[in-house]
């Protein structure tokens, strides 16, 4: 610790109250706070005879350390799965061709709709699936899949941000 930086303790010569002083009032006058008494300060050399006063720390400066690099890649990993997630659920929208349906609709009549929806309804035959269809499914059953591991690994990232956060507000010991 440099002088500069020292706060010392000076005895007033009528009191005996402690008064601070710094090393840039070496040589010069103090008045006591006490007493208001005036007390001739040391000089510069003869300030480290004085008992030095640590300085409180009101504020501890926090390095960087494990607990906020573990908060912030948990942070990051749900970040992006839950992101990524979000994203890949959503459903394929090249494989439905709206128009087609549309047009199939449109060129029955409503008689032979309702038909073929009854019939559909209490058919107990199982229908083959086009090619999309199928596509569709596989890639839905991949992408959910794929959804739940990333819901899950975004759930342990931000379950290892909230520990790691929770091990940041308890104070820790003086080593």
């Amino acid at each position: 610790m440099s002088d500069a930086k020292k706060t010392f303790v000076l005895p007033c010569s009528g009191c005996a109250h402690e008064i601070e002083i710094v090393s840039g009032q070496a040589g010069g006058r103090v008045e006591c706070s006490s007493c208001h008494r005036l007390n001739d300060v040391p000089t510069f050399r003869e300030l480290n005879r004085l008992h030095c006063k640590t300085p409180t720390v009101s504020h501890q400066k926090r390095s960087w350390g494990l607990p906020q690099a573990v908060a912030l890649a948990g942070i990051a990993c749900a970040v992006l799965a839950w992101g990524t997630a979000a994203v890949l659920g959503s459903p394929p929208k090249a494989a439905f061709n709206h128009e087609a349906i549309r047009e199939n609709i449109q060129s029955n009549d409503d008689a032979s709709l309702y038909k073929a929806l009854e019939y559909y309804a209490t058919a107990d035959v199982a229908r083959t699936s086009a090619p999309q269809e199928a596509w569709v499914q596989k890639r839905a059953i991949f992408l959910n899949g794929i959804n739940s591991v990333l819901y899950a690994l975004g759930g342990v990232g931000a379950l290892a941000a909230v520990i790691a956060g929770l091990t940041m507000l308890v104070p820790q010991k003086a080593r």
